[in-house]
């Protein structure tokens, strides 16, 4: 809610701020590495423009695995989603539609798992082995809430009102914050079992970003 509001407060920015100048104003539908895309964009004048993206959909159902997903092998019944609002500015080069964006990204990302233990799913936490019962649950989401974002994309304009626009760059996430609740693992099983995780998820510390989207220009 808390960044559905954000959201929607950078978007009325850019429409008040457009009709008080009668400026460029162009909203936008698309589809990236996160889901579905709602973008605005205003530009200020040949050369740069502010641009809010609010983007989000890709569940765990979404990404394999039929809402399951193993990872050092066990296997979780998951839940949650991609999503955030990225706030940037666009510098365009010349009178090309070639643009370099830099900005932040909100993250709204998390995911959720949760397994039991029995005789036909043996888990393994660091180094203890369970089949009688035992439960984990592991959470992951962005290590930081607000990331830098940067991106190189380009315009191409449709006649007077269209525009298709192509981007790509990536989210400077910096790794992965990962909890793991196992009671019946000692604690020091529970601890090596989150650096495994960290380790097979969080290979790079960032996330890539791609994206088509469609505007509108008022």
């Amino acid at each position: 809610m808390k960044l559905l509001l954000i959201a929607t407060s950078a978007f009325a920015l850019f429409a008040n701020s457009a009709l008080a100048q009668n400026s460029n104003l162009r909203f936008g539908l698309g589809i990236s590495t996160l889901g579905a895309n709602l973008e605005g964009a205003y530009r200020i004048n040949q050369n740069w423009a502010v641009r809010g993206v609010l983007s989000g959909g890709i569940s765990t159902k979404n990404l394999g695995g039929g809402g399951t997903q193993t990872i050092d092998g066990v296997t979780y019944n998951t839940s949650g989603q991609l999503g955030g609002f990225a706030l940037l500015g666009d510098y365009y080069t010349g009178s090309s539609g070639f643009r370099v964006s830099g900005g932040a990204f909100i993250s709204n990302t998390s995911f959720s798992g949760s397994t039991t233990a029995g005789p036909n799913n043996q888990i393994t936490i660091g180094t203890a082995t369970f089949n009688g019962g035992e439960t984990a649950n592991a959470s992951v989401a962005f290590k930081r809430k607000v990331s830098p974002m940067a991106t190189l994309g380009y315009d191409w304009d449709i006649g007077r009102r269209f525009t298709l626009s192509g981007e790509i760059g990536a989210i400077a996430m910096g790794g992965l914050n990962v909890s793991l609740t196992a009671p019946a693992a000692p604690a020091n099983d529970v601890a090596a079992e989150v650096q495994n995780i960290n380790d097979e998820l969080s290979q790079f510390g960032v996330y890539p970003y791609i994206a088509i989207t469609a505007s509108y220009l008022f």
